[in-house]
């Protein structure tokens, strides 16, 4: 099994888990189509979790004001556009951490 496939697998209980008692956990997109979660945490906690197809503009702006204030990092691996055909296949494979970023040489 991939790395990303035992990601997907885990994320959503690991949301759960991390989310304070009355918090809401949002799934977006499908990393998998199923997920194994521990309803007594899920109920206990009285966690709300709630499925999205994507963001809106203003999160991805939001995010991006986060990043560029040192608030978030992500892992990011840059690449030139001569790499993008390997880029690609490592996407397909499940061989990258965090995202790529092609940059002009």
């Amino acid at each position: 099994m991939k790395t990303w496939q035992l990601v997907a697998r885990t994320t959503t209980a690991g949301a759960i888990s991390a989310v304070r008692p009355g918090g809401r956990v949002i799934q977006v997109g499908l990393g998998r189509n199923e997920a194994t979660i521990s309803t007594a945490e899920l109920v206990l906690k009285a966690v709300t979790l709630r499925g999205a197809r994507g963001g809106r503009v203003q999160d991805l702006e939001t995010v991006l004001d986060l990043i560029a204030k040192g608030d978030l990092a992500i892992h990011t691996s840059e690449i030139g556009f001569d790499d993008i055909p390997d880029a690609i296949e490592r996407l397909t494979t499940g061989d990258v951490v965090g995202r790529l970023v092609a940059v002009l040489d």
